[in-house]
């Protein structure tokens, strides 16, 4: 179990364990990176080989469009429709046509119907004639009529009634110079022959499968001739809405394993080509490579960690022989001088050091022991000296006892007297306050009986104006009676009216004569008291002076009283303070003595520690 603890083990687990999770952690990221771009790769080749496939299909359906839009507007079909009663354009027609399904590799029947859909001639199948297209081919007629007569395709695929072969039927208007619809034509393609010739002919093999289907995922051409016709699972319902893409990782409906499918729309036609595989096929480029991964990888740990064995052995060794060297010192064993370890490196260092700090042990045993024999003869006789002192010393504090107890006398007489005087000083400053108060209150009576008088002067000035205005209100008034005299009857109204102002006016001017009579009494009873305040204000302002001259001669018997108390009881302290130290110092000079007892006594106790080191192999 303690070896377990040992560096030489712990080591090497510690670092093969950050090499193996490092291993791990980089394996699983390359691994993963490495999947992730063979994945992105092989889906991205998957989704252009699907667009090739597509590109294929739409190329042979265009290819068919081309060819029946051409014939239609051939001279042989518009004279053959306008004229197909004649027997000679019918049998001119009828080469055409055998000639057109000679050419036409996927061709099994074109022909030419009415307007209404009735057939007219077939190359391939004369019993057609007279059958209606809306009848046998319903969904492409009705497209082609709603989409003004152009060519269409019909979206499922359908038995032949000639060969009962898979066929697919493509028509569309035949037109005239000016656009007029004179009847339609039609081809029906042999889509066994496509889909040998263009899905099975690729050689799919494994679990590949080609599919061509419609946006209602009827399957329509595929690699496996027993899905056509059949259904896909819902998880096509895309293909509806997408042109193109992926279908990842899905469950199929019958071998429920997960398949991923590539899908891309046909120009022309509501269909799509899917190219589906299964998952285990498509990626098991990235399982090699993560079983690749993992055989190196363990390979490598292994390699790693038996280096890694063999360098911490190289390592762990010389640290054994460090610790036993250092297993004797700690015993006080400095007698082993030998080097045992010759390297270059910080073991060999580490080695040096412990050489060197024994022989330094060595040389500071040898001085302490020195030391310490000095240290005791010392100390015998600082003890000796320590003792006298003490006897000293207390002498000397029994005086200075004597000497602080007069000082607190005399301090505390002083400090009666300074008490009284800050008292004294105290109620100076009060008295002081009270005046300067006082005088404050007649200065602020002074200065409102001054207001006052501002006041009385302005109204004695606003009755002025009121005088003037009745005295001229009396003239207008005596004016306006002398103007009503002249009016005579008329004016007899205006003369009462006159009459009252002017009463009125010398009632008022008689009025404000009363007024001016008391503002000017009032007036002269303000300036005495204003007098009278200004002379009592400078009575106090004497009074506050004197006050303060008394209050700064207090402060200053005040002030020397404390100065003196504070000396006093400096010097009350000072002789406190000698006392405490001389006190001090005596109990100083026996603690002395006492640590000097102890220290000759500790010396010999480190005499007797410093024989655990043997520093010579006789001891």
């Amino acid at each position: 179990m303690k070896k377990m603890h040992s560096l030489s083990v712990k080591v090497p687990i510690m670092v093969s364990a950050i090499i193996v999770v490092t291993v791990l952690v980089l394996s699983i990221i390359l691994t993963i990176a490495a999947s992730r771009g063979i994945r992105t790769a092989t889906l991205n080749g998957f989704q252009s080989t699907v667009q090739g496939y597509a590109s294929t299909i739409e190329l042979v359906l265009h290819e068919q469009l081309v060819l029946i839009e051409t014939y239609s507007k051939s001279a042989a079909f518009q004279s053959f429709i306008t004229n197909y009663n004649d027997i000679e354009v019918k049998n001119n027609l009828e080469k055409v046509l055998k000639n057109y399904n000679d050419i036409n590799y996927y061709s099994t029947n074109t022909g030419i119907a009415t307007i209404d859909g009735t057939i007219l001639i077939d190359s391939s199948d004369p019993k057609l004639v007279g059958i209606s297209l809306a009848d046998i081919h319903p969904k492409p007629y009705q497209d082609v009529v709603k989409n003004n007569y152009d060519f269409k395709f019909d979206n499922v695929i359908t038995k032949s009634l000639s060969t009962g072969k898979n066929s697919l039927i493509l028509m569309g208007g035949i037109k005239d110079d000016v656009g007029n619809v004179l009847g339609i034509s039609y081809i029906s393609l042999d889509m066994d022959k496509v889909n040998n010739s263009f899905i099975k002919s690729l050689h799919i093999q494994g679990s590949e499968r080609l599919t061509v289907a419609n946006h209602d995922k009827m399957v329509l051409l595929s690699s496996d001739e027993e899905f056509v016709g059949a259904a896909l699972s819902s998880v096509y319902d895309v293909i509806k809405t997408q042109d193109s893409g992926i279908i990842a990782s899905y469950k199929s409906a019958n071998t429920k394993t997960a398949r991923t499918s590539a899908y891309n729309g046909i120009t022309g036609v509501p269909w799509s080509v899917i190219l589906a595989k299964n998952d285990s096929d498509i990626y098991s480029q990235i399982y090699t490579i993560i079983m690749q991964a993992i055989i190196v990888g363990v390979v490598f740990i292994i390699i790693a960690s038996i280096l890694v064995l063999f360098y911490i052995r190289s390592i762990t060794n010389p640290l054994q022989k460090i610790i036993k060297i250092s297993k004797e010192i700690s015993k006080g064993d400095l007698t082993n001088t030998e080097k045992t370890i010759h390297r270059k490196d910080e073991l060999g260092e580490l080695a040096d050091s412990f050489a060197t700090m024994r022989q330094e042990l060595v040389d500071i045993i040898i001085k302490v022991r020195d030391s310490v024999e000095k240290i005791t003869n010392s100390a015998q006789e600082l003890s000796q000296g320590s003792n006298d002192l003490s006897h000293r010393t207390e002498s000397q504090a029994a005086s200075l006892e004597e000497t602080a107890s007069s000082m607190e006398q005399m301090a505390s007489t002083i400090k009666s007297s300074t008490d009284q005087s800050v008292q004294g000083n105290r109620m100076m400053v009060e008295s002081r306050q009270s005046i300067e108060s006082a005088g404050d209150i007649i200065l602020e009576t002074t200065k409102n009986i001054e207001e006052v008088y501002e006041a009385s002067t302005k109204i004695k000035d606003i009755t002025n104006i009121i005088e003037n205005i009745a005295f001229q209100t009396n003239i207008l008034a005596l004016n306006a009676a002398v103007e009503a005299a002249r009016a005579g009857d008329q004016g007899k109204g205006f003369a009462v009216v006159a009459s009252e102002v002017r009463n009125l006016a010398q009632t008022t001017q008689s009025s404000v004569k009363d007024i001016t009579n008391l503002v000017d009494n009032a007036y002269d009873k303000i300036n005495k008291a204003t007098d009278s305040a200004r002379t009592s204000q400078e009575i106090f302002n004497d009074l506050r002076v004197k006050i303060d001259e008394t209050a700064r001669i207090m402060q200053d018997i005040s002030s020397t009283a404390v100065e003196q108390q504070t000396g006093v009881d400096q010097v009350n302290r000072a002789v406190a303070d000698m006392d405490s130290v001389t006190q001090q110092n005596a109990a100083l000079v026996e603690e002395s003595y006492a640590a000097t007892m102890s220290l000759s006594n500790q010396a010999q106790e480190l005499y007797e520690a410093m024989k655990f080191f043997k520093i010579d192999k006789d001891e």
